[in-house]
Parts: C-alpha cells; structure tokens; sequence
C-alpha cells in the first residue's frame, strides 16, 4: 500500500545530502525552472535547502544553462549525439575531436576544449555539458527533495532533478512550435475523435474540470513506469509522460520526468510516493494550464498564473505499467494476494463466489468492478492511504490500463504458444532433439514466408529452457512482439495436428481467439465500430473459458500444461471493459514506452554513479532536440 505520512516525521532528523553525496545544511529546495515555479522554504525542505542553493544553481548551470549556438557540423552532431546515447564516453569525444581538429577538421573546437584540452579528464563531461548548453526548446532541470536509500541503506535526503511536465509543455511552445504540434497537440481530428470516446466513459464523465465544452485545447496526457536492469547489481527506474495524440519517434514522444536508481528506492515507498507527489503537482499545472500559484512544497509562488502554453493545457487521463509498478505506484494487490487480487475488480484467490479463474458470462466477480469512488471507500475502511498518484487532479482508477505487452504478449500468448508447442512436439517422431530440431527448422521457414515480412523474431533456436518456467511449465521465453509474432504460426501447428477430439478443438478455439485478437487490434482505428467491440468480446469469452477447459482436463491427468495464470483474467476485462472505454489497446500498448527505458538505461551506463540523474535527463534532453 502507499506508504503512511509519518515518513516525513521520521525524515525531519535525517541529514540531507545533494546528488553529488555531499552533506549540505539547513534550507529550502532549489528549482532550476525558467516560470519562476520555485519551490518554497517550509517544513521538511527549509532544512535542506539554503546550504544547498548555491550548489544546487551551479549544478544546474553545468547541465543546462542558457542555449548555446553549437555548430551543427556532422561531425559535431555525431559526436554529440553518439555521446548522449551513451556510446561515447565523455573524454573519447574530445579525443576524437582532437584528432579530427589536427587533421584539419573545422567547428568542433568546442569539443577539443574540454577537459583543458584533455588534460584534466576527470572533468570532461561536467565541460561537455557546459559546452553543448541547453537545447532550444528544452527546459531546465528542476531539483527536489526527496527520501532515498543511502550507502548504509538508511534514510537520507537527496536533492534529485526532474524534468517537469508543465515546465517542458511551456517550453517546447515557446521555442520549438513545430515540435509541439507535432509531438504534443497532435491532429484536430484524432484529439477530438478521442475525447468524444472518453466523454462515454467515467474518466471524462466525473473529471471535476473538464466538460465537452472545454476541450478544445485540451490535450489528452498519458504517464508511464517501469524499470529495466542497467548493471549486475541494480535497475533503472524511468518515468515518462506522452500526448495520447502525438506523433513521432520514441524519443519525439515519450517525455522523460525523472530517473532513479533502485538501489535508492527506500523499500516503505516514501521514495516514489515523494516523486509522485512531484509529478501530480506539475500535471495539476499542466491541466490548469498556468504556472502553479503554489510550489511543489505548498508554499504561494508569486509568479504563479502566468499561461504555459497560449489557451493549451493538458489532462492526465491514462496511466500505463506492468503489473509490478501499478503495486509499487498504488499500493494494488499482488497477482498472488489472497483477496482481491485485481485492481479492476474484486476477483479473489481464496474466495470461491469470486474467484478470477471463473471465465464464465455470470462469473461473480463481473458485478464487483471497482469504480474511483468505491476503491477510495475501500481505503478508507482498511485505513490505507490513497496513493500520491491519485492527486492527480481527475485521474481515477478506472485510467490505469490493461497493457498489450506485459498482459497478452508475455502473458497470455506465451502461455498459449508454448503449450501448442509442447503438445505438437511428440507427433514430429524421433527423439526430444530431433522434434525440437524440427520445430525451429519450421519456424525458420515461416519467418521466410513471404507474408511474414520484417517483423521481430525470436533470437535463435528455441531450447527447452526457453520453453519453460522455472517451475517446469511451458511458457515461451522471448521478446513480447517475437512471441506475438509467432502467434500465427502455431496457429497453422495446431491445424495441421487437428485430430478434431475435444481438446485438440479447444486447443484450435484458444489459438484461433490469439490470433482474431491481434488481427483486430491490427487493423482498427482507435475508436473501435460496435461490432470491433462485440467481436472482441467474444474473442474474450472464448479464448479464457477454452483455455480454461484446458487447464482443467490437465489437472485431471496430472500433467503440467495449460497452466491458468492471473493476466487470463485480465485479458478478459481488457476485451469486455477497457477496449470500450478507451479504445483499441494497440493505442496505449507500452511498446513505446518499454523502447524509451531501454533508451535510458543505455544512456545511464555511462554516466558517474553519483550524478547519473542529472546527466541521463540532460543526455534525454540532447536526444530530444538532436535536430
């Protein structure tokens, strides 16, 4: 659950350090921001922030100080470039720019200056950073206070950098228009073409500002999370936001917020519950519209009122994540919890009128979705918290979305494919090598099918580790788009060892229903027609109440297939609810979001332990604006 508000009690002894590790005194927080949307001097932050100020400033000038017109030579860009995304290590570029300068290369005398000409190397990046300045169009980092995990693990307080939503929002309008059209308000039609499909939702139907009368320049605003493993020890965790409408590369369209190590992630949540707080105060001002009347700590900003962005504003109406961040973001169940083991509903493990392996149409727990309001009651009763997300003005419960990826694709499809797999195996002949042999020779003849094309495949030959869980049942291994790829595929098994007996009818109905999904969501706009909706209800039915017949005549012999997991179950409330509510799911699927923490993370191997925030945003930023 969200942790409690006594963190801050406890916190108020701690002595605060900045990003760099150092010990800094009493003071208030420092933002680098250009709308004068500076956090005030009260509470917990007056301890940490006048020491701090002074460091805090200069910090932030050498990430991103004022635009500097850097010249747009090709091998400067490259340099620059390479280095932002983490190929280049900061003294390599001013090495080879060095190189390239004796040989009587031209603008890239910048590059050659750092590090005092290579003399002192262990300054190269901080003089890099300073040499390249701020990106036309992006904004500066803006530093916070926050709990996190020192070398002991204890508690300390971090002074950590963000880029904010309505501080980017302002600044991409005010400098780099084309961007903003393109990557954030996006077409006309396709916006409002959105909000009339929300408006049949509860989402806009209870959001306590907005109304089909004033979204005209609202812009729909989705928020992201989810961690990837950056070193043996330690994994990355990325927050990113997106126009629901924009359009452009990876990095064109998913913003990055912040970045931080989960090693310094305290284990009571009071370390993202503290970044929330910062992420919902910055959208709040992004759907009003105006820099905030109040700091990110409550205290009044006077500069507080002026537009962001002309009559633009936008809305967060969508989260995205995996099953692990929707828990650690708010407080959700586990899959494995006993009660209530969904946040949509209130399926159970351990209650038999509600248990989510029941697929059918008078299944119990159909009755029990939750809505933003009973699940508001339900944390009052149990005395929990509500999660810092949730201040997020209008965002509900009903937005936390069922995702494609970690749902369908990893779940569900690699589930189905596997056990087609594995029951085809035997009628190859020959020994368990030989069958296997065949089976990725067939494989490798499908990817050569013209029909097939340039999609993503699986990453060698399959085994069968890769073809099983730990626990010993079948589930394939792979990327989620080359296991959704091979859907078809096993499909056209399945077929041809049809011996037509009930389970190889099932089997046929199960894989059938994977393939209808995909095809649907393939080739559908965002708004799906009533009968995408009723065709995919059905797919919904079909394929978890098959699969479940499956499962239970395994049970009955004994045999380790068809295992029924908990992402069935979602399965079905993303065919029966959300693809009504929100559209087709290909449309808030987290493969852009998955591709921009792999981004990231490549980006943050090569940054300095003790600065890495600062500068994988400032390298984000640079990216971004490589144009």
């Amino acid at each position: 659950m969200a942790p409690k508000s006594g963190v801050k009690k406890r916190l108020l002894s701690l002595t605060p350090v900045d990003q760099e590790g150092a010990v800094v005194g009493e003071g208030g927080l420092h933002a680098a921001g250009g709308d004068g949307a500076h956090a005030g001097h009260s509470g917990l932050r007056r301890r940490v922030a006048a020491a701090s100020a002074a460091s805090s400033t200069a910090a932030a000038a050498e990430a991103a100080s004022s635009s500097t017109a850097s010249p747009e030579t090709p091998l400067f860009k490259l340099l620059r470039n390479r280095w932002a995304k983490g190929a280049l290590p900061s003294h390599e570029v001013q090495q080879i720019a060095a190189a390239a300068e004796s040989s009587g290369a031209r603008g890239i005398s910048q590059l050659e200056k750092i590090a005092t000409s290579g003399k002192h190397r262990h300054n190269a990046q901080r003089d890099l950073m300073r040499a390249l300045g701020r990106p036309q169009g992006a904004p500066e980092l803006f530093s916070v206070a926050i709990p996190m995990a020192g070398q002991d693990n204890s508690p300390v307080i971090v002074d950590h950098p963000f880029i904010l939503p309505h501080q980017f929002f302002s600044k991409l309008f005010q400098e780099r228009k084309d961007k903003f059209i393109q990557c954030v308000q996006g077409g006309d039609e396709e916006r409002n073409s959105l909000w009339e499909l929300m408006a049949q939702g509860p989402i806009l139907k209870n959001h306590p500002t907005l109304s089909p009368n004033n979204l005209a320049h609202c812009i729909p605003i989705g928020l992201h999370g989810d961690a990837g493993k950056f070193s043996h020890q330690d994994s990355l965790f990325v927050i990113t936001w997106n126009s629901l409408v924009g359009q452009g590369t990876t990095r064109e369209k998913r913003f990055i917020i912040t970045v931080v190590r989960k090693k310094q992630m305290l284990p009571d949540g009071s370390t993202l519950e503290s970044i929330f707080r910062v992420v919902a105060w910055s959208l709040n001002a992004l759907l009003e519209g105006k820099t905030p009347a109040y700091n990110e700590d409550g205290t009044p900003s006077p500069e507080g009122g002026k537009e962001l962005a002309g009559p633009w504003k936008g809305a967060c109406v969508q989260v995205r994540g995996d099953w692990q961040f929707y828990s650690q973001a708010f407080g959700f169940p586990q899959w494995n919890s006993a009660e209530n083991m969904c946040w949509l509903c209130k399926a159970s493990n351990n209650t038999p009128d509600l248990y989510w392996t029941n697929f059918n149409s008078t299944a119990p727990w159909r009755s029990t979705l939750w809505t933003h309001e009973t699940y508001l009651e339900h944390l009052e009763s149990t005395e929990s918290d509500v999660p810092a997300l949730f201040s997020i003005i209008g965002l509900r419960v009903e937005a936390v979305m069922v995702d494609v990826l970690h749902a369908v694709d990893q779940g569900v499809a690699a589930h189905i494919i596997a056990d087609i797999f594995f029951d085809v195996l035997p009628k190859f002949g020959g020994n368990q090598q030989s069958q296997l042999q065949t089976l990725n020779r067939r494989i490798k003849n499908f990817y050569k099918s013209g029909s097939f094309g340039n999609k993503s495949r699986l990453q060698g030959d399959l085994t069968f580790m890769n073809m099983k869980t730990a626990g010993g049942w079948p589930k394939l291994k792979a990327k989620a788009a080359a296991t959704r790829h091979l859907a078809p595929f096993a499909a056209q098994l399945s077929s041809e060892f049809n011996t037509n007996s009930p389970h190889d009818r099932q089997r046929q109905t199960v894989i059938d229903c994977l393939v209808a999904f995909y095809d649907l969501v393939s080739c559908e706009d965002r708004c799906l027609s009533s009968a995408a909706l009723k065709e995919l209800a059905k797919i919904g039915f079909d394929l978890c109440s098959n699969y479940a017949c499956l499962a239970a005549e395994a049970r009955q012999h004994e045999w380790k297939r068809w295992k029924l997991v908990p992402k069935f179950h979602l399965f079905q409330h993303l065919c029966f609810t959300q693809a009504a509510s929100a559209g087709n799911p290909r449309f808030f699927w987290t493969y852009p979001d998955e591709d921009m923490v792999g981004q990231m993370i490549e980006a943050a191997k090569s940054c300095h332990p003790a600065t890495l925030a600062k500068t994988a945003l400032y390298k984000y930023l640079v990216m971004m604006f490589e144009d």
